[in-house]
């Protein structure tokens, strides 16, 4: 055989093997217009762009909606509402979000746990005693802020004694 035709086989057969191949990644991500109206309702913010996309993005983008639809309905309320939240902050409101997520995840899990007490605990307070609390923190200087944490929030469960805070 030729070698030019050696490798128009050789293309040929390959083109075969992938036809599967690329059927299968055809199907695995649907055109826009072959998404049903539930699909298109939640995936509606990529409407112009969908068909452009790679399929693998598609694909990630479908999953995502399939994992949203097995949420719960109350869970997937939350979602929505912190979503709108979001959209109404301005620049400083989520540059000031992103930098306390930061900080979040820079603290050790004993710290975050104290964290997630001291928060319990000032959920509990009635509207008049967090209106008190948070007069009185806007007040402090920054050294009296770190004293008053020193003093009311409990140190991590895993040892030491315990500050004199609700609890």
């Amino acid at each position: 055989m030729k070698p030019r035709k050696r490798l128009f086989v050789a293309v040929l057969a390959m083109a075969v093997g992938l036809a599967p191949l690329l059927a299968s990644a055809q199907q695995a991500a649907p055109e826009w217009r072959q998404l049903d109206a539930q699909q298109q309702h939640l995936l509606a913010p990529f409407r112009e762009h969908w068909d452009r996309m790679p399929p693998a993005r598609r694909q990630q983008l479908l999953q995502r909606e399939q994992n949203w639809q097995r949420l719960p309905p109350l869970r997937q309320q939350r979602i929505d509402q912190r979503i709108e939240r979001w959209q109404h902050m301005n620049p400083e409101q989520r540059a000031r979000v992103r930098e306390n997520l930061q900080r979040l995840r820079a603290m050790s899990p004993e710290q975050r746990q104290r964290l997630r007490e001291a928060y319990v605990r000032f959920q509990r307070m009635s509207p008049a005693e967090r209106e008190a609390l948070r007069q009185r923190w806007q007040q402090m200087r920054p050294e009296q802020r770190a004293q008053w944490l020193h003093e009311h929030v409990p140190p991590s469960r895993g040892g030491g004694e315990r500050h004199g805070g609700p609890g």
